[in-house]
C-alpha cells in the first residue's frame, strides 16, 4: 500500500516523473524508488528465510541476494536523483541555482544508512555467496550480519518518515499556510502510516523464534552457518 501511494503521491501531486532535463520532476523517483526498494523490498529479501523455510536453502539465498542487488538499483538510482535535484536546480526564471547538499537531518541519516547498506550487501555477497569463504568465517560474521541487516531496516523506515515529514514541510502549503488538511498532505501521511506498518509486520516475523526456518532433513549433515538462537536464518 506504501508502494501504491507514493506513486500517487508523486505522480498525481508532484507532476509525474523525468530524468535530469527536468529536476523537478527527476527529485519524485527520490522517496519512490527509496520506498519501493529500501522498505518494500529490503523488507521481503529479509523475510525469505521465513517465507521459503521448507525450501532449500540455496534457493533462498539466491533470492535473497537477487533481492538485495534489486535493492541496490534503487537505492543508488534515487540517491543519483536527489543529488541531481540539488544540483541541477534552476530558479523561476531558468537560471542555474543550485540547492546546497546534505543540510538537513534526514540528508545525514539517509546517506549513512545507505554506506551501511551498501557495506552490508558487500560484506555478505562475499562472505555468503562468493565461493570458498572459510565455514569458520562465516560463523563469525553471520550474527554481525543478521543483526546489522535489523538495524539497517529500522533505520531505513526512521528516515523514510524523516523524508516524509520534510517533504511535506516545504512543498504541502495546504497545511503550512492555509491551516487545513489537503488530499496531498493525506496521501504522504499514509505513505508514512503503512511504512511503519508494513516495517512492524518483517520486524515480528524475523524476530519471533517460532517462524526460524530449521534444516530440511538433506541438510542436517552439512555445516551449519548459526546457531540456535539466530534471528533470520
Amino acid at each position: 500500500m506504501a508502494v501504491l501511494l507514493v506513486t500517487i503521491w508523486m505522480s498525481k501531486f508532484e507532476s509525474g516523473f523525468a530524468w535530469s532535463e527536468d529536476p523537478d520532476k527527476e527529485f519524485n523517483y527520490h522517496p519512490t524508488f527509496m520506498v519501493m526498494g529500501m522498505v518494500f523490498l529490503y523488507g521481503e529479501s529479509i523475510l525469505v528465510y521465513r517465507v521459503f523455510r521448507n525450501e532449500r536453502k540455496k534457493f533462498s539465498k539466491t533470492l535473497h541476494v537477487i533481492l538485495h542487488s534489486i535493492v541496490l538499483v534503487f537505492m543508488l538510482t534515487a540517491l543519483k536523483a536527489v543529488f541531481d535535484y540539488h544540483n541541477l536546480h534552476k530558479d523561476a526564471s531558468g537560471n542555474p541555482a543550485p540547492i546546497v547538499n546534505m543540510v538537513s537531518l534526514h540528508s545525514w541519516i539517509g546517506l549513512t544508512v545507505a554506506i551501511l547498506f551498501c557495506t552490508q550487501y558487500a560484506v555478505g555477497f562475499i562472505t555468503y555467496f562468493f565461493p570458498g569463504m572459510p565455514i569458520p568465517i562465516r560463523q563469525l560474521v553471520m550474527p554481525f550480519h543478521q543483526m546489522f541487516g535489523v538495524l539497517i531496516f529500522i533505520f531505513v523506515s526512521i528516515t523514510v518518515a524523516m523524508g516524509i515529514s520534510e517533504r511535506a514541510a516545504w512543498k504541502h502549503t495546504c497545511w503550512t499556510k492555509e491551516g487545513q488538511m489537503c488530499a496531498q498532505q493525506a496521501v504522504s501521511s499514509f505513505v508514512g502510516v503503512f511504512t511503519f506498518l508494513y516495517s512492524v509486520c518483517v520486524l515480528l516475523l524475523v524476530l519471533n523464534p517460532r517462524w526460524k526456518r530449521q534444516p530440511l532433513p538433506e541438510e542436517e549433515g552439512l555445516h551449519h552457518l548459526t546457531s540456535s538462537h539466530s534471528m533470520t536464518d
